[in-house]
């Protein structure tokens, strides 16, 4: 466990890395930024389609359903289990 990215041993981002990124591709965004909140290493990768959408300065606060939370998390899923 670390608390920033820069704790994080090399030997163990040679493992997330690849992840994130596979996520980032999956979400299908043209653009994505990543961010941290908490103080543990965690990434959350969220899309940016275009200038007006996605992480800005106030940006809109979307409530997903638990289907859609459902049906995204399938879509990513699917997504990465075709980059092995």
């Amino acid at each position: 466990h670390a608390e920033f990215f820069h704790q994080v041993p090399d030997e163990f981002l040679s493992d997330l890395l690849p992840v994130a990124k596979k996520v980032a591709i999956a979400i299908g965004a043209p653009h994505y930024n990543i961010l941290q909140f908490v103080p543990h290493v965690h990434f959350h990768i969220i899309p940016k389609p275009n200038e007006e959408q996605g992480l800005g300065v106030g940006w809109p606060h979307f409530n997903p359903t638990q289907d859609e939370l459902a049906a995204k998390a399938r879509h990513i899923t699917e997504a990465i289990s075709k980059f092995d």
